[in-house]
Formats: structure tokens, sequence, C-alpha cells
């Protein structure tokens, strides 16, 4: 008899909280599998304000859907600024004693970032029972967003002391945005620690201080950082060499950006890095260089052909040869 009371207020409840579409049958009304059914596919549709609806009968009858559904619906919140929602979302999901998993709670942190509510995304931080990289990671590029430099490195030294391995997410948010950007830099010992500490262990945190050095014109340090590098066992890669050949370029270092070519060698086909040694060649003065490697290049992009123009001397011939090349390439 309680089951069958259960069900008429499941079908009451489905009738006030959202209408049943046409292919909704009385029976499938009467069964809680089909509050959960219809629940997930208004979320798959991005159907808010029925899922909200449909979400609200499976609480009052303590039915929870799984996670991947409910990230859905988290997505939809985000995508039109559902602030309201997104906390019934929330609420719902710690409800009725469900215990959502550690990949759900971090997509509501997430959410909250987003939503440039950071106390309660530490509030609910501070509750989780397990934390996991995504978690502190989300927390410090939160904080990294927000300028709290304070925060960010009290994050992550909890999260180191808690034995969470940082990955290169958060390698990023702390050397590029906070170290680097806010003027750290500056600060010979900070820097120096945590390059002792970290970056002996991972090439993207030697990546990431020598990129933001070269971004923020400090190309001596760079260089010597990259340098600093090498003795100690690390293989430049592609990111490395393109942060070095920008330092090179901001020095008008000719003689070593040559030096920096016989590594980007081995990668001979990168766009990327081959723009930067466009760059390096041109600012420094040594168009037949530049000429050269652009000569050689099998693919190029608006990058390569605008390097070039920049180098060349502007008069008329060299423009109308310039606009005739980029005809023929189908660039204009």
């Amino acid at each position: 008899m309680k089951a069958i009371s259960k069900l008429k207020c499941i079908r009451t409840s489905l009738s006030r909280f959202y209408t049943s579409t046409p292919n909704d049958s009385s029976s499938k009304a009467l069964n809680p599998s089909a509050l959960i059914d219809d629940f997930t596919r208004f979320c798959y549709q991005r159907d808010l304000p029925r899922a909200i609806k449909a979400m609200d009968a499976m609480q009052i009858h303590c039915l929870h859907a799984d996670s991947i559904t409910y990230s859905e619906l988290i997505k939809c919140c985000l995508a039109r600024g559902a602030v309201r929602e997104g906390k019934l979302v929330h609420n719902h999901v710690f409800s009725k004693r469900y215990e959502p998993k550690t990949f759900l709670i971090n997509i509501l942190i997430n959410m909250y970032v987003k939503f440039n509510l950071l106390e309660d995304a530490k509030t609910l931080f501070d509750k989780m029972p397990e934390r996991t990289v995504v978690s502190w990671t989300t927390m410090i590029w939160a904080y990294c967003n927000a300028k709290m430099n304070d925060k960010v490195f009290k994050f992550f030294i909890l999260m180191l002391r808690k034995g969470v391995r940082p990955n290169m997410y958060t390698y990023s948010s702390i050397l590029r945005s906070c170290v680097i950007k806010v003027g750290l830099d500056s600060d010979v010992f900070v820097r120096s620690a945590l390059i002792d500490v970290y970056a002996k262990r991972d090439l993207v945190v030697w990546n990431s201080i020598i990129g933001g050095l070269a971004q923020n014109s400090d190309g001596d340090e760079a260089l010597n950082l990259f340098k600093r590098m090498k003795r100690v066992g690390f293989v430049a890669d592609q990111a490395t060499l393109t942060s070095v050949l920008r330092a090179h370029t901001r020095l008008a270092l000719l003689e070593l950006g040559t030096q920096v070519h016989v590594h980007v060698l081995k990668y001979d086909q990168d766009l990327i890095l081959n723009n930067a040694l466009l760059d390096m060649y041109c600012k420094c003065g040594s168009l037949e260089d530049a000429k050269s490697v652009f000569d050689r290049m099998v693919e190029r992009d608006v990058i390569s052909w605008s390097t070039m123009i920049q180098g060349l001397e502007p008069n008329y011939i060299t423009i109308l040869g310039v606009l005739f090349s980029c005809s023929h390439a189908g660039l204009v």
C-alpha cells in the first residue's frame, strides 16, 4: 500500500512540476525511473526550466540521477548565467544522504568560481571528504585570477603538504599568473626556491618560468634559466625554444639566437617555432637568414608573411612583390 501511495504522489508531482510531453504515458508517469529518465532527457536537451522542475519532483521522492547528468545540468546553468538554479542543483545533490562523487563536487566548485562566488566555492571545497589535484587547482586558479596572491600561495603550500602533486595547470597558474605577472619575479629568493624545489621535477615548470620571463621583457633572466635548465639535464622542447628565441629577439642577440637555431632543426616543420625563429632574425637585422628560414618553411601563416613584411624595407618594389606572393598563396 505504501508503494502504491508513493507512486500516486509521484504522478501528482509530475503534473504539478512540469507538463508531460505527448510521448509520455500515464504508466510512465507512475514509474520512478521514468521521472529520472525525463530529468536526464531535459538536462541533455538543455531545457533548464523543465529539468529544474523534474529535479524538484525527484527531491520530494528522494530520487537522484547520475553525476554525468548533473554535470550537464550545471553546464546549462553556466551557459545561461543561472546562479539560482545552480545553487538548487548544489542543494539537491547533497540532499537525502546522497553522497556526490568527487568529480561532481569539482564541477560545482568550478561553477561557483565561474559565477565569481569564491566564498561559496571555498565553503564547498572545505567540506570535501577527498580533494584531487583538480579541486586544488580550481581554487588556486580562482584566487590567482582574482589577484588574491596570498591565498594562492597558501593553497599551494597546503596542497603540497597534503601530498597532492601539482599538474601543469597548477604550475601555470602559480608561476605565470602569480609569480611573474604580478611582479614577484623580482624576488630572486622566491623564484630560486620555486625552481629548486619544483622545476627539477618537470619540464613544464621550466617552460612556464622561462616563457613568463621572456614575455615580460626579462630576456637576460630567461636565458640564464635556459642555461641552468640544460645543466641539470633537461632537453629543450618546442615551447622552451620558442620562449628562448623570444628572449633573444628582445635583446637583439643574433649570435646566441643562431646557436638556438641548431636546436630548432630537429623540429624543422613546427610552424610556431619557425615563426619565432623568423621573427628573431628579422628583428636582429639578419634578413638573409630570415629569408632562408622563410623559404624552407613547408607551412606559412599570416604571422609568417607579416613578419617578413615588417623585416623588409618598405619600398614600392618590395610591397608589390609581397602582394603578388600573398595573392599567389591565396592570402589576399
